[in-house]
């Protein structure tokens, strides 16, 4: 965790919305390098080569494979009885990641079985969109408030973001199929639910600052 000064403890909304910034560059980067080097020998160490040659893309000090900021945060139970405790409680927002996981669900029997071919490039998207959001709320959830608020925050913020990119791409695709239209509006239904729910949980965690 030296990685980051004061092991971002200490940083605020600001810093880590910068840093979250700075995270969003690298993976476009590292899939656009990708492209170029997939399967080929050694293809993680050309890609590390090729993301240092910009500044900011590589964190410094680290090696190749070991590139994203979750590498340093201490996310995990510091011991075996701390995640057993960690398994019986529940966290608050593990149902939005229930529910999200219904929704890939839901999305892709649309998808393989009713999306017309003219939109399966926007059908992909969506399911883009969806394990994105998915691994959003999963980070949201696991991070600790009591040790990084402001981090959970700007998570929670971002995730709002991509609930609505997600409700956004769904609807041009039932108004581009009208068969879909009813499915399309269920899904956004539970999405509507679950940004409620998550502004709810930010208000909370604002409230207890």
């Amino acid at each position: 965790m030296s990685k980051f000064s004061g092991n971002g403890t200490n940083w605020n909304e600001f810093q880590w919305e910068r840093e979250l910034r700075r995270e969003d560059r690298r993976i476009h980067c590292y899939f656009r390098e990708l492209s170029c080097c997939l399967d080929l020998p050694g293809e993680e160490g050309m890609i590390y080569e090729q993301l240092a040659a910009h500044p900011g893309m590589v964190p410094a000090g680290s090696d190749p494979g070991h590139w994203r900021m979750w590498d340093y945060l201490d996310l995990e139970p510091e011991d075996e009885s701390a995640a057993a405790d960690d398994r019986r409680r529940r966290k608050p927002g593990e149902e939005l990641i229930e529910q999200i996981d219904k929704i890939a669900a839901g999305w892709n029997m649309l998808f393989a079985l009713r999306l017309r071919e003219s939109l399966r490039e926007e059908g992909l998207a969506v399911g883009c969109a969806i394990g994105k959001l998915l691994g959003r709320l999963g980070d949201f959830v696991d991070i600790d408030e009591k040790k990084m608020l402001a981090l959970k925050l700007c998570l929670g913020k971002r995730a709002l973001q991509d609930l609505n990119d997600l409700s956004m791409r769904l609807d041009r695709i039932a108004a581009a199929q009208q068969s879909l239209a009813g499915d399309a509006a269920y899904l956004g239904e539970a999405l509507r639910q679950m940004r409620e729910r998550l502004f709810d949980l930010l208000t909370g965690l604002r409230g207890g600052k």
